[in-house]
């Protein structure tokens, strides 16, 4: 009997890029923010924000999302939900 996954299925994490690649982008409009500009307080490649609000990311890193929330001043889950 092979090990069961218990975490993350594929389309649950479908889901989770779906939504944040739509509120990411939401969000940072209204604030006002280019890719760049959001991509240099959050101390990352624009490339990131870029992949993330297009969704063309098989998955995350949790402290990117909290990164980018942060000079958004949004809540994580707010960019996930």
């Amino acid at each position: 009997m092979g090990r069961q996954n218990k975490g993350i299925k594929d389309k649950d994490l479908a889901r989770l890029i779906k939504n944040l690649s739509k509120n990411l982008y939401s969000a940072r409009i209204s604030k006002g923010l280019t890719q760049q500009a959001l991509a240099s307080q959050a101390n990352m490649a624009i490339s990131t924000i870029w992949e993330l609000e297009n969704a063309r990311v098989e998955d995350f890193r949790m402290s990117t999302v909290t990164a980018i929330a942060g000079q958004l001043g949004v809540d994580v889950l707010t960019l996930l939900s």
